[in-house]
């Protein structure tokens, strides 16, 4: 998320201006952020404080502050039931904390697209989406394509799902152009010919091979 503006002071006057940015300073660093006279200031120090864990997102004044606050509380605490009073971020937030999950999640270390699809049905519930609403999925198929070396879709067949099985494949392709642009921003492309890196390798998969040759961007 994008950190808040810290507006002007407008606080008519009623406290020292230096003082007040001397507690918003002091409140970045440990969380007192009540003493902050001015709305901005303070607004700004909870949603900050609310990256750490630190829960005063109802004492934010701002709408748009509060949203923020609570997508960051839901991050810090990778607890998607914060996300529903983000406000215009909900959604994002959901898919955010979702995705985050996966990666601690024991029983999806090595699982392969078609696997766990009912546990995954029920995080995604849980964590305030929809089980037909292919984002999540597509967060879910990301997380298991990505780590296959050489690159590979082919786990996609395995979903008895029509519509996942689609969101699989095409995910495969998004993670593919991903790991082209790692590639030739890091200046690992073999732009020489020679042997291309395992990660970037697609056994039986003319389609990403196609991708690939497409990419006139990736050497010089």
């Amino acid at each position: 998320m994008v950190p808040l503006l810290i507006h002007g002071l407008g606080c008519g006057g009623d406290t020292d201006p230096a003082a007040d940015r001397s507690r918003y300073r002091k409140g970045l660093e440990d969380g007192a952020c009540t003493l902050i006279v001015d709305p901005a200031l303070r607004d700004d120090c909870w949603v900050v404080a609310a990256g750490r864990g630190q829960d005063q997102c109802v004492d934010v004044v701002a709408p748009r502050a509060a949203e923020e606050c609570w997508f960051r509380l839901a991050e810090a605490r990778s607890d998607a039931s914060f996300c529903s009073q983000a406000g215009a971020f909900a959604d994002s937030c959901a898919l955010h904390v979702l995705s985050q999950g996966f990666f601690r999640w024991p029983e999806a270390r090595g699982a392969q697209p078609g696997e766990l699809e009912d546990a995954v049905a029920t995080r995604i519930v849980s964590s305030g989406l929809a089980a037909d609403d292919m984002r999540p999925w597509s967060a879910w198929y990301r997380y298991v394509i990505g780590g296959t070396r050489p690159f590979s879709r082919g786990g996609c067949r395995q979903i008895t799902d029509a519509e996942r099985q689609e969101a699989c494949w095409n995910t495969g392709v998004a993670v593919y152009h991903d790991l082209l642009n790692h590639h030739r921003d890091t200046g690992r492309f073999p732009c020489d010919r020679s042997p291309l890196p395992l990660a970037l390798q697609t056994p039986e998969d003319p389609e990403l091979d196609a991708v690939r040759a497409a990419r006139t961007d990736l050497c010089p």
